[in-house]
């Protein structure tokens, strides 16, 4: 993911639009919509709108950070929330944000890999899954990121089966026989933000694009587009998705109840072909995220190693691809104990707390900035940390208690054991 900082930026506001909803646009629209639509019933896109504002008023502070990081000369290795935290918040923050994010990219890549197994092989769902996150952990070993251009050409099918499953679903709605037992209760406010936790797993891409301004020509215009545009745009294909499975599913406890909704129509109408195009989509898009979402970890991983957060060992690179190695190998086999043990409700639930844990701490960060812009007043700052927070808290209690007890040992432990500071 490295990119050169001589010369002309590659990116102009087109490509970075086009980024950032590659970056958006995976294996987490797969997999969300039927636990929004348990949560939120028939007002799934109001709490797709909920998330996607929390994501873009993540995704301006993220980018006031890396800004901020850039002017002062320092760097954003192992994430910039978690860079500028030990820089505004002191280096004890900084650890909570890094482990925070640790803890949500691990349960993020275990929800994509048991996703991946779901779709391609939903009879052996499990080893399906644990050999996509061994592969993955492998592709990184070896050297091998996920480039721009496989970017895009997963984000180029998945849009086209996306398209290709809304008309089928739209189609074959109105000729399924209407169900009268399915009634349209109101949505409590509870709800409705329980799904907008579960529906940000989706947008959760954001930070790549708004911490790779560097790699944006002109960022201070280009950028300021490119994000509302980016998420904008995302939500739009997102509610499109979420609508035309309502209607092909009759209603929001159907859709609540199919492991695989994307899958569901095309199958029922005996398209075949159709049929294994999802699955290969599917199966692309959650491979490719949890072949990232590992490669982050390692690099988090490895910059809390050298800041002293974490044992040095998990710092250390090979000699010929300079890969942490060891970080991403513990990481690896999390994830397979992960999606051999755990649901996938309960492992979307983990990662969706921890993760706006993560935005809310960005929102945080970036509301104590002096510098501002004129598209991100304090007031989207507050918007986002307090929308982030609530979305949090609706989740279901219990993996919000799991989570918290994982986030709090390892705060005990960092302060038990303290290490020199780098």
């Amino acid at each position: 993911m490295s990119g050169s900082l001589a010369g002309k930026p590659p990116l102009g506001g087109f490509d970075a639009t086009t980024v950032g909803i590659g970056c958006m646009v995976g294996g987490g629209i797969f997999v969300v919509l039927p636990r929004i639509a348990e949560a939120a019933g028939f007002a799934v896109a109001a709490s797709l709108a909920l998330a996607a504002l929390v994501a873009y008023c993540s995704a301006a502070s993220t980018f006031l950070l890396g800004a901020g990081l850039r002017n002062t000369g320092r760097g954003n290795e192992g994430g910039t929330t978690r860079s500028a935290a030990r820089v505004l918040l002191g280096p004890y923050m900084g650890f909570v944000t890094g482990w925070t994010l640790v803890c949500a990219l691990l349960a993020a890549a275990a929800v994509l890999a048991l996703a991946f197994g779901l779709y391609v092989a939903p009879d052996f769902a499990r080893p399906a899954a644990a050999g996509a996150a061994v592969a993955a952990t492998a592709l990184i070993l070896f050297g091998v990121f996920r480039g721009p251009w496989v970017l895009r050409f997963v984000l180029a099918f998945v849009l086209g089966v996306l398209g290709f499953g809304v008309v089928v679903a739209i189609n074959e709605a109105g000729l399924r026989p209407p169900q009268p037992e399915v009634l349209q209760e109101p949505t409590s406010t509870t709800g409705l933000l329980q799904g907008a936790g579960f529906a940000f797993f989706a947008f959760a891409g954001y930070s790549r694009l708004a911490a790779g301004g560097y790699k944006v020509r002109d960022p201070e215009r280009n950028l300021a587009r490119a994000l509302p545009a980016a998420v904008l745009l995302t939500l739009g294909l997102y509610i499109l998705v979420a609508q035309s499975l309502l209607a092909w599913f009759q209603g929001p406890a159907a859709l609540a109840g199919s492991l695989t909704p994307l899958r569901e129509p095309v199958a029922a109408v005996g398209l075949g072909i159709g049929t294994a195009a999802v699955a290969v989509a599917a199966g692309a898009a959650c491979l490719s995220g949890a072949w990232v979402l590992l490669e982050s970890v390692a690099r988090t991983a490895a910059a809390m190693a050298a800041d002293g957060d974490l044992p040095r060992v998990f710092g250390h690179t090979g000699r010929t691809r300079h890969v942490p190695w060891p970080a991403c190998a513990v990481a690896g086999a999390v994830v397979v104990t992960l999606v051999l043990t755990a649901s996938l409700d309960a492992l979307l639930a983990l990662a969706c707390f921890a993760l706006l844990l993560h935005a809310a701490i960005t929102n945080l960060c970036g509301y104590t900035l002096d510098q501002r812009r004129w598209y991100t007043p304090r007031a989207v700052n507050l918007a986002g940390l307090a929308g982030a927070l609530i979305m949090a808290l609706s989740l279901p209690p219990m993996p919000i208690l799991l989570m918290l007890i994982v986030l709090v040992a390892g705060y005990v432990v960092r302060l038990v054991f303290p290490r020199a500071e780098a």
